[in-house]
């Protein structure tokens, strides 16, 4: 018995995400999975509603059912069995029918309760909290990756739009339907927004990930990269701002040099010398545009956080040679330019 160096090689990911009805759970849980690569199994605990998806991701569900319902060790059934089968992910949609849904720990408390101890639910945890920490416990020690969705507590708040005056609802999230702490077993945590679909870090181990972002196939590209403790044979800072997109930056030659090396600046600081700017062309590039957006948001004082997550908008923009550009090239672009813009002092 000896001690050795820790390393993040052949490590796996266990990874949450929450949010209300329509956010895009699911939807956002078989991205990461593809990005990740590999084989996918899905437990599906909402009769069925993620193969309305299989027309467009690869994966496998569990067909087997338990008759009591979702307790814990259905869940570890199911890890145990997609782990044997050979699988690299599981989606777990939703890990909250274990906790509140038919047979799931709130439902076997109440009927020990009442059955066993004469109302005293005190009593009854005693024996349903460690069946969870079981789960939670197999959930943490997998061999392969987790990702795990969780519905939101929600309710509604009034937003007013400052222009107009005019109020109107917004569905917001409260924190995930399961047992407080359990979002903190997890390595990296999403939370969605059931409008915009943006999603927020309510956790991160890893670094990578700092500011609202759309989830792509890319976020689970990154996260695999990060797994292997290396991105295209460099060690990254953690100080980039999101997702590197390391298969799409090939894509980007035909736009710009500039761009390009912008990018890899930002993500490898010090590997390499900043090339000098290139002229300013007489007609607009893409190039051009979102670093003198940058640098007139930045002097007039809106912080570098809100200008991030107002470049989801960039996938809408109508200008010229934006238009022609990709989302995926749009995306990368904007990051690239922003996170070389933003360091120190604004230069454009």
């Amino acid at each position: 018995m000896a001690f050795k160096k820790a390393t993040r090689q052949n490590a796996t990911i266990k990874l949450a995400i929450t949010g209300t009805s329509g956010s895009g759970k699911t939807y956002s849980a078989l991205l990461i999975a593809k990005g990740l690569g590999g084989k996918t199994a899905l437990l599906d605990t909402e009769y069925g509603s993620a193969s309305l998806y299989a027309d467009k991701f690869d994966f496998d569900t569990w067909d087997e059912l338990d008759p009591s319902g979702f307790p814990p060790e259905y869940f570890i059934r199911v890890i145990k069995a997609a782990e044997e089968a050979g699988y690299q992910n599981l989606i777990i949609d939703s890990l909250t029918h274990e906790w509140s849904g038919r047979g799931g720990c709130l439902e076997l408390v109440d009927a020990l309760s009442r059955s066993r101890y004469k109302g005293n639910s005190y009593v009854a945890w005693g024996e349903i909290t460690p069946r969870h920490n079981k789960l939670i416990e197999a959930i943490v020690g997998a061999k392969i990756n987790i990702i795990a969705t969780m519905r939101a507590k929600s309710e509604y708040v009034l937003n007013k739009d400052e222009r107009t005056g005019k109020s109107t609802p917004q569905k917001v999230g409260l924190g995930s339907v399961q047992r407080d702490g359990t979002d903190y077993e997890f390595t990296i945590m999403f939370e969605l927004d059931r409008d915009s679909h943006l999603a927020s870090v309510g956790k991160d181990r890893t670094g990578l990930f700092t500011d609202p972002r759309v989830i792509t196939e890319d976020t689970g590209r990154t996260i695999a990269q990060w797994m292997k403790g290396v991105i295209n044979g460099k060690t990254p800072t953690t100080k980039y701002d999101g997702a590197p997109n390391i298969a799409l930056l090939e894509t980007l030659s035909h736009h710009s040099d500039e761009a390009k090396q912008a990018y890899d600046n930002a993500l490898y600081p010090n590997q390499s010398e900043q090339p000098e700017p290139t002229k300013q062309k007489s007609k607009m590039t893409p190039e051009d545009y979102i670093k003198s957006d940058i640098d007139k948001r930045i002097k007039s004082g809106e912080s570098k956080e809100s200008i991030l997550g107002d470049y989801s908008a960039i996938l809408q923009m109508d200008i010229p040679d934006v238009k022609d550009l990709n989302q995926d090239d749009k995306k990368t672009l904007a990051r690239a330019l922003f996170v070389r813009n933003s360091k120190g002092n604004v230069k454009c």
